[in-house]
């Protein structure tokens, strides 16, 4: 039987901002793989992300679109990139510690967002596949680790 997390540990959450359906499909099954039990929300563009971080439009209700304690970001978004959306979330002060991961599509999109960004916590090749994942989740989050371990034994 699997133990379940105390009470008052809540579940870890994941924001994941992608705009390429199959991409997506591809980030939530490694994190179904590897993160047994995360909440997983899914926006798909820099703008929808900045709502639901901020709390406008229809994420308003913040009891019921929480703030996440991970930040998984498509570098490649249109209009709005994905640097463009890092930059916002580093600029507020009560966004500012929330662990970002860069995904990228390829490697020149990879040393672009080092370079032009040193305020994201990692950055990971698209498609991430369940190793990368807790690779990733292990060196943005440590908790999320241990709560995934938890959740396995």
């Amino acid at each position: 039987m699997e133990p379940n997390p105390e009470p008052n540990e809540k579940e870890p959450r994941i924001l994941l901002v992608e705009d390429d359906r199959a991409d997506r499909d591809k980030t939530l099954e490694a994190l179904r793989k590897y993160g047994l039990g995360y909440e997983v929300r899914v926006v798909s563009g820099g703008r929808e992300a900045l709502d639901y971080l901020m709390g406008r439009g229809r994420f308003h209700e913040r009891s019921r679109h929480p703030l996440p304690d991970l930040v998984l970001l498509d570098m490649s978004l249109a209009p709005l990139d994905g640097l463009c959306v890092l930059n916002y979330i580093r600029e507020y002060e009560r966004l500012r510690s929330i662990p970002v991961v860069m995904l990228c599509s390829t490697p020149e999109e990879r040393d672009r967002a080092k370079v032009e960004s040193v305020k994201a916590h990692a950055y990971a090749m698209k498609p991430v596949t369940p190793d990368d994942m807790r690779d990733l989740v292990r060196m943005t989050y440590p908790s999320f680790a241990g709560y995934a371990a938890m959740r396995f034994e």
